[in-house]
């Protein structure tokens, strides 16, 4: 890849050099953000925080809710923009913004995925049909040679609702493509998930203190094993290693800006301290998986952060002091989960191999397989998997009876077999298409070399991995999240490397 080479200055002369450095930065004056652009910045920080406190987007109005956000954040992005001499050192000129949102290769792949299940939710080959005995699903009528999907009742899933939550995502994930221009938006853009993260994470350990079975204190969740405002714990645990991600990577983007401006103070080591607490909320959202995942990236971080001291030697200038933050945050940790009885999460790590969970998600697997085998083609239709694994599931005793009872599942336990069943062929390869895309453009702006996009990449591969053992992407918050920070993190590293202006 070329770099950009920045032309020769001239040096300064010995006047110059006696001017008080005040006078120096009095020249400089930063160039405000564009109206449209920081409108579009409080909508979509709006819109991802949102969903994160209406309980994961898991209810239909928080759906319906993100989809309205989705529209208004690409009118936003799309409406053309008047800069002048306060916005832009180039001048006054009109900039049109289409042309920019058709370039962008995840707009096509995204549409055409959004007609792909359109046409899959109009070609129904199964009704879900149901009486006091039970409910069961039925054969329909249907053109064959396209795409099929099922009848199922609105308010479970089914492809209306999975088109409402995709639809929602892919608008916003071309908004902040389209619209983020400016390297000071990202920058609050990062800035605001990681205090929302840091408030969640506050909420998180007052409501496990004083927990009564309740979210909020007062809305009785489906199952007991919930966390903050998510419903599933693993959920929680996921999103927080989401969010880790973001403040560490702020920290040390922080921490190398500093010594590059030789500023005294920097705000790093409040992400630090966003980052512990953070921590601790994921070992006692008692979900064994986070909680490896956690200490996988945490030790990864390490080994990247040494790595880059060796062959940097000017950063360990100041050991001692890095040292005693070092301690002071570790001691912070451990009393944070010594009050919380934390052994309680380690107990329950160590019961992972007894406890059955394990086998039976390996057994869901074998399962799901044979269900891709059938439908690999077409799909059997966004967000119809729990009502057509049921015949694949009785294959196997032991994921189809527990403790007398029938088993049900709503979802793969394992999103890397899900979405290609839901999806077929044509689905799948678009969704490769899109990820493709970006891996190739971000290792051509070598996202290695800055921080926060290798520490915020690093995250998201490590989320991408969980969700090989789990249904992480079924959470719409999680989904939505992840999604909008890849554009984010993209446009981040252009930035950075052509040196524009923040």
């Amino acid at each position: 890849m070329l770099r950009r080479v920045e032309p020769s200055r001239t040096p300064p002369s010995i006047t110059d050099l006696q001017k008080p450095l005040e006078h120096f930065r009095a020249k400089t004056q930063r160039l405000r953000i564009h109206p449209l652009e920081l409108s579009l910045l409080g909508v979509v920080c709006a819109h991802l925080i949102f969903l994160v406190w209406a309980l994961g987007g898991r209810p239909f109005w928080a759906q319906l809710t993100s989809l309205g956000f989705g529209v208004v954040e690409l009118a936003l992005a799309l409406r053309s923009r008047h800069y002048t001499a306060e916005f832009s050192a180039e001048g006054t000129f009109k900039l049109v913004m289409w042309p920019k949102l058709v370039r962008f290769p995840l707009f096509g792949t995204g549409l055409a995925l959004l007609v792909y299940i359109l046409i899959q939710a109009l070609n129904p080959a199964w009704r879900y049909v149901s009486d006091q005995r039970g409910w069961w699903m039925e054969p329909a009528s249907h053109v064959t040679w396209l795409p099929s999907g099922t009848i199922v009742p609105f308010a479970i899933a089914g492809q209306w609702r999975s088109l409402i939550v995709y639809t929602a995502v892919w608008l916003l994930v071309c908004s902040i493509w389209t619209g983020f221009t400016r390297r000071r938006t990202l920058q609050f853009f990062f800035i605001v998930l990681a205090a929302n993260a840091m408030v969640l994470a506050l909420f998180g350990l007052v409501q496990r203190l004083t927990t009564n079975g309740l979210i909020f204190w007062f809305w009785k969740p489906p199952a007991s094993y919930f966390f903050a405002s998510f419903t599933y714990k693993n959920h929680a645990g996921a999103y927080f290693n989401l969010m880790l991600a973001i403040c560490i990577g702020l920290a040390g983007w922080f921490y190398l800006r500093s010594l590059r401006r030789l500023e005294k103070s920097n705000p790093a080591g409040l992400f630090v301290f966003f980052s512990v607490l953070i921590a601790i909320d994921v070992v006692i959202t008692f979900s064994r998986a986070s909680t490896i995942l956690m200490l996988l990236y945490l030790t990864l971080a390490m080994v990247i952060m040494l790595v880059y001291q060796l062959k940097n030697p000017q950063l360990l200038r100041r050991p001692v002091v890095t040292f005693i933050l070092l301690c002071g945050f570790s001691i912070f940790a451990y009393v944070g989960l010594d009050a919380l009885n934390v052994g309680q999460a380690w107990d329950k790590m160590k019961q992972s191999e007894s406890d059955g969970s394990v086998v039976n998600r390996w057994v869901t697997t074998k399962a799901s397989s044979y269900m891709l085998k059938d439908h690999w083609e077409f799909g059997t239709g966004a967000g119809s998997y729990r009502f057509l694994f049921p015949p694949y599931q009785n294959r196997y005793a032991e994921i189809t009876m527990s403790s007398n009872k029938r088993s049900y599942y709503e979802h793969a336990h394992n999103d890397w077999l899900e979405f290609p069943i839901e999806l077929g062929l044509f689905g799948g390869v678009m969704i490769l298409l899109s990820l493709g895309h970006l891996a190739l453009k971000l290792m051509r702006s070598f996202f290695w070399e800055n921080p926060l996009t290798l520490m915020i990449t690093l995250g998201g591969l490590l989320i991408l991995a969980y969700s090989s053992f789990d249904f992480i992407f079924q959470n719409v918050a999680i989904l939505t999240t992840w999604c909008a920070l890849w554009p984010a993190v993209l446009h981040w590293t252009e930035f950075e490397d052509m040196n524009l202006p923040a």
